[in-house]
C-alpha cells in the first residue's frame, strides 16, 4: 500500500520515480520508502527556504508539503528534530562529494592547482543546491540547539577530513598533528566564510548564478585560500 493522504499516493515521490524510470516501472517497498522520505526532506527545505524557521513548523505542515499521511510520518522519523538532523546530514554528505573530487588529485600537483579547483567545485555545489546549505547555515547561527550541536560536529569532521588531505602534501607531512589540525581549521573556517557570503547573494533577488558579485566572492575566497597556503613555508611546525 502506498503511503499518501487517504487513498492518494505521494504524489511527490511519484514524480520522482516516474522521472527517473518511466511512467509504468513499479517501485519496490523500499524505493517507496525512500522517495517519501526523500520527499519529508524536501518539504523541509520548501518551507524553509520560503522562510519559515524550522523549530515553527509543525508536523502537518510538513506532511501536507510532502503529501504524506500525517500517520505515516514516525514510520520515517521519530521526531522533528530526527527529521532536521536528516537535513543535516544530507547536505554534508553532498558537501563532501566536491571536496572529495577535489582531493582526489595526484600528491605531485601543485597546491594552486588543488585549490583552485577545489573552490571552483566548491561554488558550482553552492549555486546549485543552495537550499541544503542555507538550511545549515540557520541552524550553526541561531537555530535548533540539537541541530546546532550536530552542525558543530560536521565542521569538526570535515575540518579532520581536510587535515588527512593536507598531510599528504611535503612540507604538512613533517608538520604536528597539532599544527596541521590548526591549518585545516583556518581553511575550514575560511570555507564557511565564503559559503555564507555567496548564499547571501542567491537568496537575495539578485540570484544570478554567473552573476558578477557571486564570481567577485569565488574569486576571493581562493585568493584568502591561497594567502593561508602561502605561509606554509615560513611556518616552523614544533
Amino acid at each position: 500500500m502506498t503511503e499518501g493522504t487517504g487513498n492518494v499516493e505521494n504524489v511527490r515521490s511519484l514524480n520522482i520515480t516516474q522521472a527517473s524510470h518511466g511512467p509504468t516501472r513499479r517501485r519496490t517497498q523500499q524505493e517507496r520508502r525512500e522517495q517519501t522520505r526523500r520527499a519529508l526532506i524536501a518539504a523541509v527545505l520548501d518551507l524553509t527556504t520560503s522562510g519559515a524557521a524550522f523549530d515553527g513548523l509543525s508536523l502537518r505542515q510538513v506532511t501536507q508539503g510532502a503529501r504524506v499521511a500525517p500517520s505515516a510520518f514516525y514510520r520515517y522519523f521519530s521526531s522533528m528534530d530526527d527529521l532536521g538532523l536528516a537535513v543535516v546530514e544530507e547536505c554534508f554528505r553532498r558537501l563532501r562529494s566536491p571536496l572529495a573530487g577535489a582531493s582526489s588529485v595526484d600528491n605531485s600537483a601543485s597546491p594552486g592547482s588543488i585549490v583552485k579547483k577545489g573552490v571552483r567545485m566548491l561554488c558550482e555545489y553552492v549555486t546549485q543546491d543552495h537550499r541544503h546549505l542555507a538550511f545549515v547555515a540557520r541552524q550553526r547561527a541561531a537555530g535548533n540547539p540539537v541541530l546546532r550541536r550536530a552542525v558543530r560536529q560536521e565542521i569538526r569532521l570535515l575540518t579532520s577530513q581536510m587535515a588527512t588531505f593536507l598531510a599528504r602534501f611535503d612540507p604538512l607531512n613533517r608538520w604536528s598533528v597539532r599544527d596541521v589540525e590548526m591549518l585545516a581549521s583556518l581553511i575550514v573556517v575560511t570555507l564557511t566564510s565564503g559559503i555564507d557570503s555567496m548564499l547571501e547573494i542567491l537568496t537575495s533577488d539578485r540570484s544570478d548564478p554567473n552573476s558578477p558579485e557571486l564570481q567577485g566572492v569565488a574569486v576571493g575566497l581562493q585568493r584568502q585560500v591561497f594567502f593561508i597556503l602561502g605561509a606554509v613555508p615560513a611556518w616552523r611546525s614544533t
